[in-house]
């Protein structure tokens, strides 16, 4: 059997996907403080030499 065309199907890409995230805690504050930081060096960096 022919499959129906007229229907429309919403593509994969449109489906929502969920994020398991850990939860920030006192010890991976201090990752996330260090990596905001070395992102504020890098813009510096990237707005000197643009």
């Amino acid at each position: 059997m022919q499959e129906n065309y007229s229907e429309y199907k919403v593509p994969s890409f449109a489906k929502k996907k969920a994020y398991n995230f850990d939860d920030v805690t006192n010890d991976s504050y201090s990752i996330y403080e260090e990596l905001n930081a070395i992102s504020e060096e890098i813009e510096k960096c990237r707005l000197r030499n643009s």
